[in-house]
């Protein structure tokens, strides 16, 4: 992985772009998770005909094909070129709330490059720990873990029960807590506010996190610029309410976040 990384990093950008469509287009052809990428398109997007559909889900599989390289490169980048790969809408908003040192809980999306993201900020100096739990064993899963350790990005695998326990820890040694709420979970230990319109069962963990430990949440957002960058949106931060009805609160905090 290490000399992959390397010549990725090596690479010109528009080589790279063109094996990672090649990638999303051969991992298309294939139909792998094609049924359910399609499904979960239909129910965001009912309004849409089916060819409209199928073009978004081919975009999303190039997509994701071009963020492979992007992300096993980044660690043999020099910090110039990490530089350069971004630009900001409301930076000055996160350093404001890192500033309050309570911490902070960045919640995002499966959208854009999010591991990237967590990569090169880690190795801008902005250390990020990210939240995972235990998955199947597979090589897939055993290299993505590993590129992030290359980057610094703290990967926390937890089981049930320990999640909020292993996010204040890391909260108090310093780190960002990266947290992607677009997740499934298992019902017994969700909540559901819609997501596209629809109820989504959702973990409550940045709401019930924030209102323990005083963390500052930020709504973060990796926007590919199609050039090589992407364009970081912070807003925030966003406090859950206080009303004296906690399951309230944590449902409307939650909802916020789905809706933006």
């Amino acid at each position: 992985m290490s000399i992959l990384g390397w010549l990725f990093a090596r690479i010109p950008r528009r080589w790279l772009d063109a094996f990672g469509a090649a990638l999303g287009g051969l991992i298309w052809l294939l139909g792998i998770r094609r049924r359910v990428v399609l499904d979960n398109l239909r129910l965001a997007f009912p309004e849409k005909t089916e060819d409209e559909r199928r073009a978004i889900a081919r975009k999303t599989y190039r997509n994701l094909g071009q963020m492979l390289p992007d992300f096993v490169r980044v660690p043999f980048l020099p910090r110039a070129e990490i530089e350069r790969m971004f630009v900001y809408e409301g930076w000055e908003k996160f350093e404001a709330a890192r500033a309050r040192g309570n911490g902070i809980i960045a919640a995002t999306g499966h959208f854009g490059n999010f591991d990237l993201l967590a990569a090169a900020h880690t190795l801008k100096g902005v250390p990020v720990t990210m939240i995972t739990r235990q998955m199947g064993k597979s090589g897939a899963n055993d290299l993505w873990r590993a590129i992030r350790r290359r980057s610094g990005v703290e990967d926390l695998v937890v089981t049930k029960g320990s999640t909020l326990a292993a996010a204040v820890r890391a909260i108090r040694a310093g780190r960002n807590l990266g947290y992607v709420i677009d997740q499934n979970q298992q019902p017994r230990h969700a909540i559901f506010p819609t997501f596209f319109g629809v109820p989504a069962a959702t973990a409550p963990t940045p709401a019930v996190l924030a209102m323990r430990s005083g963390a500052a949440v930020m709504f973060v957002l990796s926007v590919p610029l199609g050039d090589g960058r992407h364009k970081v949106i912070f807003e925030g931060p966003i406090a859950p309410g206080d009303t004296g009805d906690r399951d309230r609160d944590v449902l409307a905090f939650m909802q916020d976040l789905n809706d933006r």
